[in-house]
């Protein structure tokens, strides 16, 4: 069984990667390190709405961050993110017992944004 305080990390990296635009710069990130800007025109988000995202993920663990000059360059953190072994699988996030693995698309996940519900009769 799982110690209550494993359990607390697994459900903060889980938690962390719950939301679609942060699901997205994940997807990004398989690829290699990004600065805010870049990630932000890649996933379709204002720079100060991804910047948040960025926080929340690496709060979670599950980024790592260096500074150069001016800019903040994001990378998978090594402990939670592993590179896939074939052209299929982009790699494997591992959270305690809990692996997510994450596979490659020919296209980039669509872009969240608002959609027009229908309306009710």
């Amino acid at each position: 069984m799982t110690e209550f305080a494993e359990a607390r990390k697994v459900a903060a990296v889980l938690a962390a990667l719950a939301e679609p635009t942060r699901l997205r710069v994940i997807w990004h990130l398989t690829k290699g390190p990004a600065h805010v800007g870049a990630i932000a025109d890649a996933v379709g988000v204002k720079m100060v709405n991804i910047s948040h995202h960025l926080g929340v993920m690496r709060t979670a663990g599950v980024l790592e961050h260096a500074k150069e000059g001016r800019q903040v360059v994001y990378t998978l953190n090594p402990e939670v993110f592993r590179a896939g072994a074939h052209g299929e699988e982009l790699g494997v996030l591992v959270a305690g017992h809990v692996r997510v693995v994450l596979r490659a698309h020919r296209q980039a996940p669509p872009s969240v944004g608002k959609t027009k519900r229908k309306p009710k009769k």
